[in-house]
């Protein structure tokens, strides 16, 4: 009886042993694989990229309708001419990454370097999620990242638990990274254009101009807010920007009223007349296709005219 006891729980610790084992050595080969990730290679590279290596004096930053709705080239000739000098401009929002995963990249790109303008696109229900998926895509960076680190830790001790492991970081990244240095690495400005429309205007739910009774987050409201007192305090400029949803029957008063007390500029679009007229100019109700983009780039460019002469670009 004894001896079997003695196998049993000699056989676990050489299964614990191993699995270690691989959980190390996984770390070691894709952190090391990580540094080497091109800069335009898929999401996990372009994470990298904003996290770590981004330098552009204007930065947008957004989810799937930041990367859709801003046309990096066409705003980029108009600051150009504004100013009468090349600036660069990078379109550094991801599908599918959120507020908690914006707020960590605007908060690393400030402690990297001073960028002249960060553009900021955020529509206030991304405020109420309680999903940390967006800022676990990050976990690859946990260990060599501050504010990574400090994001995920601040889900919770699970998290934090979960967190020492390198087969838990790098789940369901693999295939993604070692898609992303299989890939073309040409140069990229960010801008994913969405063709055609698939909106059925007879089963769009009416405007609703009710007060917002949504109720926040407190784990990403509290990132939101380290973000703007950041810039604030830093004199870094700011704009936190809404673009267009096709007739949404909600609003961003909370999202203005954040903006308000830190006094950071937002500039809300998010319902605008012209847009709700023309589902054409819409992929789906939460995204503009490629026309609607063109669009919208040059209201989006009118409405930041004004903040822009204020901000020194040399």
């Amino acid at each position: 009886m004894k001896k079997d006891s003695t196998r049993f729980f000699t056989a676990i610790f050489v299964v614990l042993l191993m699995i270690a084992i691989v959980d190390f050595a996984v770390g070691f080969v894709f952190d090391k694989v990580m540094e080497m990730l091109p800069n335009y290679s898929g999401e996990l590279a372009k994470d990298n990229y904003r996290l770590h290596r981004l330098d552009t004096k204007i930065v947008i930053l957004g989810s799937s309708r930041g990367s859709h709705h801003y046309v990096t080239q066409q705003l980029s000739d108009s600051i150009n001419t504004f100013f009468g000098e090349d600036v660069s401009i990078y379109n550094a929002a991801i599908d599918g990454k959120y507020a908690n995963s914006n707020s960590c990249a605007a908060e690393a790109i400030v402690a990297r370097y001073r960028p002249k303008l960060v553009i900021y696109d955020l529509p206030e229900s991304q405020l109420a999620s309680s999903s940390a998926a967006d800022i676990e895509f990050s976990a690859p960076f946990y260990w060599n990242d501050s504010i990574v680190h400090r994001y995920l830790n601040n889900l919770g001790i699970k998290e934090k638990i979960l967190m020492k492991s390198s087969l838990y970081r790098y789940n369901s990244k693999i295939i993604r990274i070692v898609s992303s240095l299989l890939r073309p690495t040409g140069v990229d400005d960010g801008y994913l254009p969405l063709y055609g429309s698939s909106i059925d205007t007879t089963r769009v739910v009416p405007l609703n101009k009710t007060t917002s009774t949504r109720v926040l987050n407190d784990y990403t409201v509290n990132n939101f807010e380290n973000v703007l007192k950041k810039y604030s305090s830093q004199n870094v400029p700011l704009i936190i920007v809404s673009s267009p949803s096709f007739k949404p029957n909600d609003n961003n008063e909370k999202l203005s009223e954040l903006c308000k007390k830190y006094k950071v500029p937002f500039i809300d679009l998010y319902d605008t007349p012209y847009f709700n007229s023309h589902p054409e100019l819409f992929k789906d109700r939460k995204h503009l296709n490629d026309d609607g983009a063109h669009y919208y780039t040059a209201l989006f460019f009118e409405k930041l005219k004004p903040y822009l002469e204020t901000i020194e670009i040399d």
